[in-house]
């Protein structure tokens, strides 16, 4: 997998001071409060002041309160930001301004600092203070492109290969034997306690589960506008994009079903085409209101959808679905997010861990020639599902 480690120039180090520097509500108020501001600076008195304005009563504010929140500020969240590459501090003048640093151009973060976000302030807590390890996000990256509970040696085995760029079968068993103690006392607690994975020590297996803040790029190490060409190594102006390799495309997808806000339609031709994070993806789209339509085939499929998330509209594909003139390979997986960013993934041969080989062409933007090719496919389906959908819900457990 093409991974770009780039933050500024930290690098692996700059992404764990940077999820670190997130990992407390605190903090990211205060650059909620910036980055609404912007370009405009605050003084630390003010900022001060909105701190004490969380856990106290404006009628309440003393200046011995304010006065705390400023020794908090000078001495803790102030420098761990600056460190972070997040805000400038000014000590002469007393003033503080957010920075052009690129997280700020990533839809989550924006998110996670929006005051929206502080209902759920100790769960963010967690999920950040869990990413700030570069192996904990390679953990929950190769977790969720599982389909299901995989034991931890296994786990072990695959993270020290994708960390030193060799085939599994060339880990040395005295190496997965070090990684697994970190995974049993450090990292699989850790990311379990924030809850997003399963792990079950007797089993000694572990299951991918995510956060609905979650995002897929930062378990690949990058922030939103470096993703795509990630993975696809193209300039994001190129009008369509091919990504090679099965993580890369699982990846790519399901960064789509997160970013859908109107409207995700997923088509899935073969059973074990839904992973972990997918499916984490598909069902937290529905939950926040996403009009969301899966065909799949699988019957344990489509029972758990049912279960689960029976906002979702389940159909089952035509043989005949997608008529594409692809040599010796088959569609496997298609994703149209908000009618306007697509993703058609073809299946070749097996390879040696059981798994068919994956390519895919993607194509963002309403009037790109892939997108709208595709709406122009897809549309007498989509009408289809429309028609149907009172009929499907008449038959699910409401």
């Amino acid at each position: 997998m093409v991974k770009t480690e780039a933050v500024g120039n930290g690098g692996r180090d700059g992404l764990n001071t940077l999820f670190a520097s997130l990992a407390n509500s605190n903090r990211r108020h205060l650059l909620g409060i910036l980055y609404d501001q912007a370009p405009e600076s605050l003084t630390r008195r003010d900022l001060a002041s909105q701190l004490v304005h969380l856990g106290t009563p404006r009628d309440q504010e003393s200046n011995e309160t304010v006065q705390q929140a400023l020794v908090t500020l000078h001495h803790t969240h102030l420098p761990e930001l600056e460190v972070a590459g997040l805000l400038d501090h000014d000590p002469n003048r007393g003033t503080v301004t957010i920075t052009d640093h690129t997280a700020f151009q990533d839809t989550g973060i924006v998110d996670v600092i929006s005051a929206e976000a502080n209902a759920d302030s100790e769960s963010l807590d967690a999920l950040f203070a869990a990413l700030a390890d570069a192996r904990r996000r390679t953990i929950l990256d190769s977790l969720s492109h599982q389909f299901h509970p995989i034991h931890i040696e296994t786990l072990a085995r695959e993270i020290y290969a994708k960390e030193h760029g060799i085939c599994e079968a060339d880990v040395p068993t005295e190496e997965v034997e070090q990684v697994l103690v970190g995974l049993h006392h450090v990292h699989l607690p850790k990311l379990s306690e924030a809850g997003l994975i399963g792990y079950d020590a007797d089993e000694q297996k572990v299951a991918y589960e995510g956060h609905s803040k979650l995002r897929v790029p930062w378990m690949h190490s990058v922030l939103e506008p470096n993703f795509r060409a990630s993975l696809t190594g193209e300039s994001e102006t190129q009008e369509m994009g091919e990504i090679e390799g099965r993580e890369e495309v699982i990846s790519y997808g399901q960064s789509l079903g997160e970013r859908a806000e109107e409207e995700l339609f997923c088509m899935f031709t073969h059973k074990d085409m839904l992973e972990a994070g997918c499916f984490a993806r598909i069902m937290d789209a529905a939950r926040q209101g996403v009009d969301v339509y899966i065909g799949t085939y699988d019957p344990t499929v489509r029972e758990y959808v049912r279960e689960n998330a029976p906002e979702i509209v389940l159909w089952e594909p035509k043989t005949d679905w997608l008529n594409l003139p692809v040599e010796e390979s088959r569609v496997g997986r298609l994703l149209l997010a908000d009618r306007e960013a697509v993703m058609l993934g073809t299946l070749k041969e097996k390879t040696d861990d059981g798994f068919p080989e994956e390519k895919a062409i993607i194509g963002e933007g309403t009037d790109n020639t892939l997108v709208v090719m595709i709406r122009q496919m897809l549309s007498p389906y989509l009408e289809q599902i429309d028609e149907q959908t009172e009929d499907i819900e008449s038959h699910l457990p409401f």
